[in-house]
């Protein structure tokens, strides 16, 4: 099924055999888990969750169900994965994706504002590039394909847990690193040109959308927000969130398990 490079970029954009369902942390790891991320200084904390999702409906991950979270949280500002110059087009739902129709109907039910906190989209080359690079990723690892294929069917089969959960994360690493190994394997001058140009933009979003809820924060302060993000992304968000950040940050939490039905 990792066909022609459409799932391959979407774990990787928005980027353990072990078998089982995927497990949300008990109480004592969530402790854990929370006091590794910096808090607020100065002032009342500022909260922001990330809430890993996919851009498109799949099985359990539907906007109902995001929309839920959403009420659950009630936050006062949701961050979304999107540039600035495109925001207005979603705001108004000239376009949209499942963040932001989730978005749009909460805050027809709530006063919240909605916020784009992306880079500008790289031209149609990169993207292009992309399909090229892991098309060729596909043809020659079969792990990265079976990888690929072990995460879609999980998200499609226990929704929004499993994109928070840990194991989700262990899986995009794997994801990775079989990419890698086989970019390696082929030592190919462009691949590996391509493969550093796509991990290093990704890498570049991530600290500008962290970055831009950091100076969101200052202009205008608040005590609960959400950032509605790709689930591939929280393991970059997670390191580097662990390095620290600046005085007066928010508290980033990656744990929302308390707002997501239990699995059964």
């Amino acid at each position: 099924m990792c066909g022609a490079g459409s799932e391959a970029l979407n774990v990787m954009g928005n980027l353990l055999s072990r078998l089982g369902r995927p497990k949300l942390r008990s109480g004592a790891e969530r402790l854990v888990w929370g006091a590794i991320l910096p808090v607020g200084e100065g002032r009342e904390m500022t909260r922001v969750r990330l809430v890993g999702t996919v851009h498109e409906e799949s099985g359990l991950v539907t906007v109902p169900h995001l929309l839920m979270i959403l009420e659950r949280i009630r936050p006062e500002v949701i961050f979304l994965e999107i540039p600035s110059a495109a925001f207005a087009d979603y705001s108004l739902g000239i376009s949209s994706n499942l963040e932001s129709t989730a978005a749009r109907e909460y805050r027809d039910r709530r006063e919240v504002n909605l916020i784009p906190v992306d880079l500008p989209t790289p031209d149609a080359a990169f993207f292009s590039d992309g399909e090229y690079l892991f098309g060729v990723v596909e043809r020659r690892s079969p792990d990265y394909c079976r990888l690929v294929d072990l995460q879609a069917h999980e998200t499609v089969t226990y929704g929004f847990p499993h994109l928070n959960s840990e194991r989700y994360m262990e899986t995009c690493a794997a994801i990775n690193e079989a990419a890698r190994a086989a970019i390696e394997e082929l030592d190919d001058p462009r691949l590996n040109r391509l493969y550093g140009m796509w991990t290093t933009q990704h890498d570049l979003r991530d600290e500008a959308m962290l970055r831009s809820i950091e100076e969101h924060s200052r202009r205008e302060p608040f005590e609960n927000g959400v950032l509605l993000v790709g689930a591939a992304h929280r393991q970059s968000m997670r390191k580097k969130l662990r390095l620290g950040r600046g005085p007066g940050s928010p508290r980033f939490d990656l744990d929302i398990s308390d707002f997501l039905d239990p699995l059964e």
